[in-house]
């Protein structure tokens, strides 16, 4: 059995890894924005809302582990066709945001939103504005992948697309900033 043979053989089954990967990780990081967004209007996280959103974004960490290789499996069973396709090319474009964005929110928010005074000090407003905003590309970057792997097909360049995803995360993201200046 040829390399490609393999993965085309296997395809139903990565498809359907995939899938389920994306629910729970989309699902996840939603679920997970919601609640901070909720838990964040008293102006203090308890423990309980720490670990809840901890156990999220372990959930999330999983699932974009489980995208990328169940993704590599479907790739794998016919690179010259994803290669040509505009909307799996803003896909991988999209998911490396993703990427980036949760190495931030992992690596550099989450240290800051544990400190007692995250929502409450000026000196932490910048952390906490790239906070909010990291959500809303969060949202918008799952959203927007998700509705591409729903899309059968797509007259649009990949330019187009990407200017499409590029311009939301530009709106949200500063509805994101007013949404923080106003309510701390």
């Amino acid at each position: 059995m040829e390399f490609v043979d393999f993965f085309e053989s296997t395809k139903v089954l990565a498809t359907i890894l995939h899938v389920i990967s994306v629910i729970f990780g989309m699902g996840s990081a939603l679920i997970s924005d919601i609640l901070f967004t909720f838990f964040s209007r008293d102006r203090k996280l308890n423990k309980t809302e720490i670990s809840t959103l901890s156990i999220l974004s372990k959930v999330v960490l999983i699932s974009l582990f489980l995208i990328i290789l169940s993704g590599l499996a479907i790739f794998l069973s016919d690179i010259d066709k994803y290669l040509s396709s505009a909307k799996f090319l803003a896909k991988m474009t999209i998911m490396i945001v993703l990427l980036v964005n949760g190495y931030i929110l992992n690596n550099y928010i989450w240290d800051n939103l544990l400190k007692k005074d995250f929502l409450i000090s000026n000196k932490r407003r910048n952390v906490r504005r790239l906070a909010f905003i990291a959500g809303a590309v969060s949202v918008i970057s799952w959203l927007f992948v998700c509705i591409l792997g729903i899309v059968s097909s797509s007259n649009l360049l990949y330019s187009q697309i990407i200017f499409l995803y590029i311009s939301l995360v530009i709106i949200s993201s500063v509805t994101s900033i007013f949404i923080e200046n106003k309510n701390y």
